[in-house]
């Protein structure tokens, strides 16, 4: 059984790639591209893809020339140590990342988490171990897969690093794209719990999510990592904002 589904996994991504070439097709529209050694093609590029610019040294967020820190992180306390986003959740990306989150896109989890990973090479984050967002057992049951752990291990392959599954989501919450800044900090309150203390215990952590709005998500999943001797996160991309 092992071996047969070994086999159906490397003919699914044989046809995947000819499908969605990475070499020859943009990442996030599917465009055929002119230059094979890019991967976005000039629409894409000139749609403001990237979180460039002044940011928030906490949070990633886009802030005014001259300034350091987001109001937000000025105001809320924050259990990590630094949160990196290599793009804007503009439309163009939101498209590619809901396709990835509900519609089976799985060929999206490899150009993002290279994408992830020069971020993180950029801005010179190390650590120990990966641990990504849970997704209650239902929402997996449903979807099939939890997009954070896809991501997360497709980053520990690129960078050598271990996964652990530390945290589990134990209460379904209201998604938290129909709450305001307030009911995101408060909605996900006591709907997750530390599984394996021993694995993160003195560790530098990066926790890993598919979007990042208001930093409740990974600053819920910080709170929880007790022990830890640093904490990071990343996702693919950053909302930024007012």
């Amino acid at each position: 059984m092992g071996n047969f589904l070994q086999k159906m996994k490397k003919f699914i991504d044989k046809i995947l790639n000819i499908i969605f070439p990475e070499d020859y097709k943009c990442v996030l529209c599917g465009m055929d591209l002119s230059d094979k050694n890019s991967v976005f093609c000039k629409e894409c590029l000139e749609s403001d893809i990237f979180n460039e610019g002044n940011r928030c040294v906490k949070c990633d967020a886009m802030i005014k020339k001259g300034n350091i820190v987001c109001d937000h992180c000025k105001n809320q306390k924050r259990y990590f140590e630094r949160c990196v986003c290599p793009l804007n959740y503009n439309q163009i990306v939101k498209s590619a990342i809901l396709k990835l989150k509900d519609d089976d896109a799985l060929y999206y989890v490899a150009p993002f988490a290279k994408l992830i990973v020069q971020r993180l090479k950029e801005e010179n984050i190390d650590f120990d171990i990966i641990v990504p967002v849970p997704s209650h057992p239902k929402t997996v049951k449903r979807r099939g897969y939890n997009p954070a752990l896809l991501l997360a291990n497709e980053i520990g392959k690129l960078l050598d690093k271990q996964v652990v599954e530390a945290l589990t989501k134990n209460v379904i919450t209201k998604k938290q794209k129909r709450l305001n800044f307030e009911e995101r900090q408060i909605n996900l309150h006591d709907s997750m719990t530390l599984i394996d203390k021993t694995a993160i215990k003195d560790k530098v952590v990066l926790i890993v999510d598919d979007i990042i709005t208001t930093c409740a998500t990974i600053n819920t999943c910080s709170s929880l990592l007790k022990g830890a001797k640093k904490i990071y996160a990343t996702a693919i991309a950053r909302t930024n904002l007012d």
